[in-house]
């Protein structure tokens, strides 16, 4: 086993939860009147915000009507996205050195990684529908940046 690949999983997995939570921030403008957002020339610009994908989604909830279904993979997405972000290294430190232990590491990496997946492509899903709708052009979705 190569430290390559376990660096490599964690970072798809947290590229992944990135994507979950700016999907999230998506949604929360669209459905709330562009909520700290705007309309401009270039599409949406959305505002930078320092919201935690936790309170994202519970934002998302109150603007929303999401199943129980639903609301149990975005819970479950957050779960793995915030243990990966904030646990995963200090928890599996020894992934580093112990080939066994590796593996493990990996195979519950990759099931997690799937959890963060599906609600990455439920939101996904979601957007690309009031996109169409609203006559939004994903593509010029963009977030402000400041330096």
């Amino acid at each position: 086993m190569s430290r390559d690949l376990l660096y490599q999983k964690v970072g798809e997995a947290l590229h992944l939860g990135q994507v979950l939570e700016i999907q999230v921030r998506v949604l929360i403008s669209i459905l709330n009147e562009n909520f700290g957002s705007e309309i401009d020339i270039n599409g949406l610009v959305l505002q930078e915000d320092k919201k935690t994908l936790g309170r994202l989604i519970k934002e998302l909830k109150k603007h929303s009507s999401i199943d129980d279904a639903g609301c149990d993979i975005l819970k479950i997405a957050l779960v793995k996205r915030n243990y990966i972000a904030h646990d995963f290294f200090n928890k599996n430190v020894y992934a580093f050195s112990d080939n066994d232990f590796q593996r493990q590491v990996l195979e519950k990496l990759d099931e997690d990684t799937k959890d963060i997946a599906m609600a990455t492509a439920m939101t996904q899903g979601f957007l690309k529908g009031f996109c169409s709708a609203l006559n939004i052009d994903i593509k010029n979705i963009l977030v402000e940046q400041t330096i």
